[in-house]
């Protein structure tokens, strides 16, 4: 599918912060299709997000990609992202009301509220799973390379969507004891989990000219492209609901 679609800065109040959201929708949209909210990693919206929303849209969805940080505002390098991640990662309830902020806002579009999916990369997977955690209404969430810190914040702990984690074996940034409480958190509260591991992948595997080995993120095009079919997989599953 190929549809014509539209695009726009989207505001919304997030939190504490004036959000710059990235909305894409065919130009008919159906009110029955899956909508897709899209977490960005840790350097902001970038392109790469719009893209994927973009490309969302073209295939008969509304996809809304959210801003983190506020003003659309943008990391100019690894330094500024590393700070700007690490505010949200040291007040885990503002990151929730920034990202359930974003949900709602997708809400408010022609959409099917209940077909609602969530797809993060990097720190956007890790957003995503606290969307899991604290919203009961979300779909379906795909963690792409995500992190997997637990918060220390007490959460709602809900895990009533679906879930898709996609990690590179190789993923410096995320350690077996994140990956075991991850696993017995989400079992414990008897969520429909998935985890795929691709065992030549490193971090940010999805990122086309990642390629900084002793960073720990490079671009793989098989994960890639495994990946991107396992997302299909998923939306056509949450379609069917």
């Amino acid at each position: 599918m190929n549809t014509q679609i539209k695009t726009e800065i989207l505001n919304y109040q997030a939190g504490d912060v004036q959000a710059q959201g990235f909305l894409a929708q065919p130009e008919n949209p159906d009110r029955q299709a899956p909508a897709i909210l899209l977490v960005p990693m840790w350097t902001g919206r970038v392109e790469f997000i719009d893209n994927k929303a973009k490309e969302m849209a073209q295939r008969g969805m509304t996809a809304l990609a959210v801003d983190l940080y506020g003003n659309g505002q943008l990391a100019k390098d690894k330094d500024e992202a590393a700070s700007l991640m690490q505010e949200l990662m040291d007040d885990r309830s503002e990151l929730h009301r920034r990202i359930n902020a974003g949900f709602d806002t997708l809400c408010e579009q022609v959409v099917a509220k209940d077909k609602i999916i969530a797809i993060g990369y990097c720190l956007g997977g890790l957003v995503v799973q606290d969307l899991a955690r604290t919203n009961d209404q979300v779909a379906g969430v795909v963690s792409v390379h995500g992190l997997m810190n637990k918060p220390e914040v007490t959460t709602a702990e809900h895990w009533t969507a679906k879930v898709l984690l996609l990690h590179g074996a190789k993923d410096p940034m995320v350690s077996d004891e994140d990956w075991l409480q991850l696993r017995d958190e989400m079992s414990q509260a008897g969520c429909d989990w998935q985890k795929h591991d691709f065992g030549l992948a490193y971090h940010a595997f999805t990122t086309p000219g990642a390629n900084d080995p002793d960073f720990g993120t490079v671009y793989n095009s098989d994960a890639h492209r495994r990946s991107e079919q396992l997302i299909s997989d998923f939306i056509a599953e949450i379609a069917g609901r």
